[in-house]
């Protein structure tokens, strides 16, 4: 998922139309209700797509890494958000509006495939992740996305061969679950020797063993 569609052209004709700006972790960034009235490009850094629940937790619904883009409710006019997002970690954005990009389309005829692209990445992704949060429990969140974050394809995010660089509370911010839960979860790892874990230091050691953990659960084998 870290791989950019945009080229290097592409990216400066965003610069040059939007605003680059940067956000702190743990800063929220729109909320649901606000009017859509831009398209975010993340240069640098990750987003948590979240909801509100009527019980007063956050669901998570996607993270959202460099190359990708988020708020493409305002692709149409008059739209108003229907989630929230907030930044993981310290995040670097282009905001755009759809308005401004579309003359380019014209000169540069890969540009609007491109922006197909990554808004079918982003259904693909979207889909994955609403069956985790179906089917999988708290132990197979946890294990899907520390997957996620060190699979081979991972060299742009830091986290290539096996290694996060994440504390507790990033992965209770990113997962929606408190941090106490992923303390519990990560321990029970670790005491199988799946992982080891430090301060800002998560190695897996085991792929298969998670792998089969969220297997298992997508079968309604729970752990």
């Amino acid at each position: 998922m870290g791989d950019r569609v945009f080229t290097p052209d592409e990216e400066k004709v965003l610069q040059d139309i939007g605003i680059r700006f940067t956000v702190q972790p743990g800063h929220l960034i729109y909320l649901k209700g606000d009017m859509a009235d831009k398209v975010y490009y993340i240069i640098k850094g990750r987003v948590r797509i979240f909801e509100n629940l009527y019980s007063g937790r956050e669901m998570t619904i996607d993270v959202v890494e460099a190359g990708r883009i988020f708020g493409e409710s305002a692709f149409l006019e008059n739209r108003i958000r229907p989630v929230c997002v907030q930044a993981v970690n310290k995040v670097t954005l282009i905001s755009f509006r759809m308005v401004d990009v579309l003359p380019y389309f014209r000169s540069k005829a890969e540009f609007p495939l491109h922006f197909l692209q990554l808004c079918s990445n982003t259904i693909d992704h979207l889909t994955v992740r609403m069956e985790e949060q179906c089917l999988l429990d708290r132990y197979g969140k946890v294990a899907s996305y520390i997957l996620d974050e060190t699979a081979p394809d991972s060299v742009e995010k830091g986290t290539a061969g096996g290694i996060l660089p994440y504390t507790h509370e990033d992965l209770s911010i990113t997962l929606g679950l408190n941090r106490s839960t992923i303390t519990t979860v990560l321990k029970r790892f670790e005491e199988k020797g799946w992982l080891e874990r430090g301060y800002r230091y998560i190695k897996i050691l085991n792929r298969q063993a998670l792998e089969k953990v969220i297997e298992q659960q997508k079968n309604g084998d729970f752990y």
